[in-house]
């Protein structure tokens, strides 16, 4: 018989790491692998940025997948696993289509439209299984269930961006995307054979039936949806939490520019070493986030930790600033990518906890969309910025940039109040997201 999630507490904290993991893998070869392969083959600043910015749009527009998701499901296989499920195969698909294109290094436009496409599909995925998480996880286990997703992801794009790395410098980029999609592929096994809840239907041809907590839960008509989501994103404290939220996606998408920059520039590493590195890092950042960044951000609280790794980003891009003349040496770049990545997992636990606190379950994977849409737009926007402000083209003159944002994070996050418990889960719901009496 599939296990069931919503009875199983070991195998729901599995599953949620599983499926985190499962997108890490493509932003792994497409955030990490091909940039590097792209630097090491002489792609300017200006050419990597572009392509990092098409892969971040899809991201920018999380929200659309959201509501389309919390609007239209196949309830009786649960409300988030059809689409899970169907997100995961086009991504397989792209994948192997793109491995027969296969784009060079120096097509800009091709590597654009193929991480596009891919993250398009991941996008899908995401949206999916952030909503499965608010709907799944109880109050208890969100602080663990943070971890897990932050350390899956990471461990996710570990393993993608070391692994593609190598087989992208022994066998060409194809190779890389067909391994991928194998590794999606074991992925979607795992979720195809995993029902959400006791009496649900394991694939849409199977005999189940969709259970009474979905049903109420799953919005009729479009206008109450977007109205309550509306409501719920303009409201004082989540339009201020976007401040966070832009630092964060500020901040990723300007460091793996960098990077690849200094490791070609300044150490003259190739592919390979980068991917190494790449790997190296997230693994500790992402065994960090599961084995002790859960546990201490639900102790420490979830915004009291943020700001605190704030300060510690401030300080770690100052460092890395005033070590500039230092870079020939690898140690330097070897200590700050470990750092960042350590503190990027760790932030992420407690963005994903204020986000679920956020977050009203009617409306949970719009609103969770709409939270990490805005954080995803800094991506695309960190592209754009280096590739189109001269000034940042250079990566010292990148973290200065990061060191001013990281700033701006932190003074809200000492002045703002965000909650400590999911919003509107203290009544009863209805699909429209009115509360019943």
């Amino acid at each position: 018989m599939p296990v069931s999630l919503a009875e199983n507490r070991n195998w729901r904290l599995f599953t949620i790491f599983l499926l985190y993991a499962g997108q890490g893998i493509p932003l792994g070869l497409f955030d990490f692998a091909i940039p590097a392969w792209m630097a090491v083959n002489g792609a300017s600043a200006k050419d990597i940025g572009l392509v990092v910015a098409m892969v971040g749009i899809p991201w920018s527009f999380k929200f659309v997948a959201g509501v389309v998701m919390d609007r239209y499901t196949l309830l009786s296989m649960g409300r988030r696993r059809i689409w899970i499920i169907g997100a995961q195969a086009v991504m397989i698909v792209c994948l192997i289509l793109f491995a027969i294109v296969d784009p060079g290094p120096r097509d800009i436009l091709l590597l654009g439209i193929a991480g596009l496409a891919v993250n398009t599909a991941t996008v899908f995925q995401d949206v999916a299984v952030d909503g499965l998480t608010v709907d799944i996880l109880p109050e208890s286990e969100r602080s663990m269930g943070g971890g897990l997703a932050s350390g899956g992801q990471i461990l996710g794009m570990a393993a993608s961006a070391s692994f593609t790395g190598a087989v992208i410098y022994a066998f060409g980029a194809s190779a890389a995307y067909i391994a991928c999609a194998i590794l999606v592929l074991l992925v979607t096994i795992h979720i195809i054979w995993t029902r959400e809840r006791v009496g649900e239907r394991r694939l849409p041809w199977s005999i189940g039936e969709a259970q009474d907590v979905n049903i109420l839960a799953q919005s009729k008509s479009w206008l109450p949806l977007l109205l309550a989501a509306l409501k719920n994103t303009l409201s004082v404290r989540s339009f201020l939490w976007f401040v966070p939220l832009l630092t964060t996606g500020l901040t990723y998408g300007t460091c793996i520019v960098a990077v690849p920059l200094i490791a070609t520039a300044h150490t003259g590493w190739a592919e390979d070493q980068l991917g190494s590195l790449n790997g190296t890092a997230q693994l500790i950042a992402g065994l960090a986030a599961i084995s002790i960044g859960g546990f201490a951000i639900g102790k420490i609280g979830a915004q009291r930790a943020l700001w605190i790794l704030r300060i510690g980003y401030m300080m770690l891009l100052s460092w890395m600033i005033w070590s500039a003349d230092s870079w020939t040496d690898p140690r330097i770049l070897v200590s700050f990518a470990i750092g960042w990545f350590l503190l990027y997992s760790l932030c992420g636990i407690s963005t994903v906890v204020i986000n679920m606190r956020l977050s009203p379950p009617a409306i949970a994977a719009t609103q969770f969309s709409v939270f990490m849409a805005v954080a995803n737009m800094g991506i695309s926007l960190a592209g754009i910025l280096v590739a189109s402000i001269a000034v940042l083209a250079e990566p010292k003159a990148m973290l200065v940039f990061l060191v001013a944002v990281q700033a701006a994070s932190v003074l809200v996050l000492l002045v703002v109040k965000f909650p400590t418990r999911q919003i509107g889960n203290d009544a009863s719901v209805t699909p429209g997201g009115i509360a019943r009496v």
